[in-house]
C-alpha cells in the first residue's frame, strides 16, 4: 500500500491535468499542479505512459510557465492586450511621454480583477510586490532624480473612467526560454531549473539557469520564487 498510494496520487494528477486547469495564451490566469515524471501504476493495474525529459520540459513550459510568464507580463511589463486608440499620457520633465492604453481583455476590467487572477499563480507576497510597481521599475539606474520622482507616481496599471489601462512599454529581456527540468520535488514544494539562452546568431553566447519555486499554500500551487532577470 505504501508503494501504491504515491503512484495513485501521481496518476490522478496526470489524468486530471487538462480537465481541471487552464493554460496557454487563451487562459494565462491558472496553472496546473505538479506533473508526474515517471511511469505510474494505479490499484486497478492501469499504467500511465512514461514522461521523457523533453516531453516533461515542454509540458512544464506550456502548462505552467507560459501562463505564469504571460501573467507576469501583464503585471510588470505592459504585456496586456490593449487598444492603442484609447490612450492617455503624462509628460515628464525631459518632455518624454508616459502613455497608458485601455486593456481590452474582458477579464481585466479593474486592478482587483488582475490581482485576483494573479493570486491563482503567484503567492500573496509576490502579487503585492507586482501590484505595487510603478514606472520607476522601468527606468535605468542612471535616470535623473526628477524623472524618477515623476515615475514613482505612475502605477503600471491605472484605473480611469471605469476602465483599466496599462502603461505602454513592451518591456522584455534578450533571452529565450530553452528548457525546464524539476530540480527537486516534495508533496508541498517543487523547485524548477529553467534554462534561458541567447536566441540570435551573432549575439554573445548566453546560457543561464534560473531556479523557481512553487509551493502548495491554502490548497493551491503558487510560485513563491520567480526570477525575472531574463524575461
Amino acid at each position: 500500500m505504501k508503494r501504491i498510494l504515491p503512484a495513485l496520487l501521481a496518476c490522478l494528477l496526470l489524468c486530471g491535468l487538462t480537465a481541471c486547469f487552464g493554460g496557454g495564451e487563451d487562459n494565462p490566469t491558472t496553472v496546473p499542479e505538479a506533473i508526474p515524471t515517471q511511469t505510474t501504476t494505479t490499484e486497478a493495474g492501469s499504467t500511465a505512459a512514461p514522461v521523457s525529459p523533453d516531453e516533461l520540459s515542454q509540458r512544464l513550459i506550456d502548462e505552467i510557465f507560459q501562463p505564469a510568464i504571460k501573467m507576469h507580463g501583464i503585471l510588470c511589463c505592459g504585456g496586456a492586450s490593449y487598444d492603442f486608440e484609447d490612450r492617455f499620457g503624462y509628460d515628464d520633465w525631459e518632455n518624454n511621454r508616459w502613455e497608458y492604453a485601455h486593456i481590452t481583455d474582458p477579464r481585466f476590467s479593474s486592478r482587483a480583477a488582475v490581482e485576483e487572477a494573479a493570486l491563482k499563480i503567484f503567492s500573496e507576497e509576490l502579487v503585492k510586490e507586482y501590484m505595487g510597481l510603478t514606472a520607476e521599475s522601468w527606468l535605468s539606474e542612471d535616470a535623473d532624480e526628477a524623472r524618477i520622482e515623476i515615475a514613482r507616481q505612475l502605477p503600471l496599471l491605472m484605473e480611469k473612467d471605469g476602465k483599466l489601462y496599462t502603461l505602454i512599454g513592451n518591456r522584455g529581456g534578450n533571452l529565450s526560454l530553452h528548457s525546464i527540468r524539476i530540480e527537486s520535488q516534495s508533496e508541498s514544494k517543487i523547485v524548477y531549473a529553467l534554462r534561458a539562452v541567447s536566441p540570435w546568431e551573432g549575439e554573445p553566447v548566453v546560457d543561464e539557469e534560473y531556479f523557481y519555486t512553487r509551493e502548495l499554500i491554502g490548497g493551491k500551487w503558487v510560485f513563491t520564487v520567480f526570477p525575472t532577470e531574463w524575461i
